[in-house]
């Protein structure tokens, strides 16, 4: 067991704001010193955890960026918007881009397997499509949903690729034959997203009916449930040794669950909007959360000293305090978070609460940093009003045809 006094939590590091819309996702790079996220604001910005005072912004797409992702090897970047298109970047300055029409409707998510050679993307338009990096070219398309498809990301080896959306269905298919080789199916909630268990084995998938699902691929059943949750959760990430799951909700908080324990050990906030995006860092020594509040919070998640004796013994002290606390006065933004706590407790909920807006590192924002832009987003501003005056005539369209 390791010492009481080794143990820490989960912690604030870094603070940055930059987009001016939501953030849709957030990914660590393979080496875990950038971070790429997506935005409603039709860019993708590069941070570099090293350098805090420089960034750099893509702003190629002419709608809503709803997905990014990192190549295995970081030479690659590719984002999915609203605007239909995938665009594939060298994240630099001055790089070499490309981009294609992927699908008919907006592209919710895309992913590179993990040989970098393949990508697969997720749309509106009911399909998942696989496509050749190098080329660019289209290889096959995946279907069986009924409605829009909001994640679809490839195992761990590559072998089989897991999606879900607003049917209700999680399904999981073989790459190379293109068949649904399992499917299963949600009453209550629509899947959100989903991450692959590091063993390839387990999916996870959030719920727009407040809760967590994991499911075995291998024996098809289901073999946890959460609902610990007070609104829908958004996101989701396994921890890199598949202890642990980190979630983040419309309730604007990111929770920890301890999978071997099966019950969640950590409730943080800070944010002040929906968590729509969280991911760990390769080696999972951090984490990030970002949403509709345009905030990005790095933490450092301190998970390789969790020890459950010295967790339940801080856990027993966290009780006491909040007890004692619920009958004292609480400030402003207290105020929020003891409501959430007060749903949460209904629902089996004995998480530590840990609230970083009194530290440093979050009044210490990291926003007067200089922000680049890439070379192809300044090309591409100079002819960014006939864009987008053709895309809001696609979305009349499309309107239309919805109606």
């Amino acid at each position: 067991m390791l010492n009481e006094d080794l143990f820490a939590e989960p912690c604030l590091e870094r603070h940055f704001t930059g987009h001016c819309s939501g953030i849709t996702q957030v990914r660590f790079s393979p080496c875990g010193q950038r971070l790429a996220t997506s935005s409603l604001d039709i860019s993708v910005i590069l941070w570099d955890l090293k350098q805090a005072a420089r960034c750099i912004r893509f702003s190629a797409h002419s709608g809503a960026v709803h997905s990014v992702c990192w190549s295995p090897k970081a030479n690659l970047v590719a984002s999915a918007s609203k605007d239909r298109t995938v665009k594939i970047w060298e994240p630099k300055i001055r790089g070499v881009s490309g981009e294609f029409l992927a699908h008919s409707k907006a592209v919710r998510s895309v992913d590179f397997d993990h040989s970098g050679t393949l990508l697969i993307t997720a749309s509106d338009d009911k399909t998942l499509k696989l496509w050749k990096v190098a080329q660019r070219r289209f290889l096959t398309s995946f279907t069986g949903h009924t409605n829009w498809v909001r994640s679809a990301k490839f195992s761990p080896n590559g072998q089989l690729v897991a999606s879900c959306g607003d049917d209700k269905s999680l399904r999981i298919f073989d790459v190379t034959s293109g068949e649904c080789i399992r499917s299963f199916a949600e009453e209550r909630g629509m899947g959100r997203q989903l991450a692959w268990h590091p063993d390839g084995n387990l999916v996870a998938i959030a719920l727009s009916c407040n809760r967590v699902k994991i499911f075995d691929i291998a024996q098809g059943e289901l073999i946890q449930l959460y609902q610990v949750y007070p609104a829908p959760v958004n996101d989701l990430a396994f921890h890199p040794n598949g202890n642990f799951l980190l979630t983040g909700g419309d309730d604007d908080t990111i929770r920890l669950l301890d999978l071997l324990e099966g019950r969640p050990i950590y409730t943080l906030t800070g944010h002040t909007d929906k968590v729509c995006a969280v991911a760990f860092s390769p080696d999972g020594s951090h984490f990030a959360s970002a949403g509709d509040d345009r905030q990005l919070l790095v933490w450092k998640s301190n998970l390789h000293t969790f020890d459950a004796d010295s967790f339940r013994s801080k856990q027993a002290d966290s009780q006491k305090a909040r007890s004692d606390h619920s009958h004292a006065a609480a400030a402003p933004y207290n105020s929020v978070t003891n409501t959430t706590l007060a749903a949460t407790s209904n629902i089996c909920d004995d998480s530590i609460l840990i609230d970083p807006r009194d530290t440093a590192a979050y009044k210490m924002r990291d926003e007067n940093f200089q922000v680049l832009d890439s070379e192809y987003t300044q090309q591409h501003l100079q002819s960014g009003i006939a864009t987008t005056q053709r895309q809001q005539e696609e979305d009349h369209v499309d309107k239309m045809e919805t109606e």
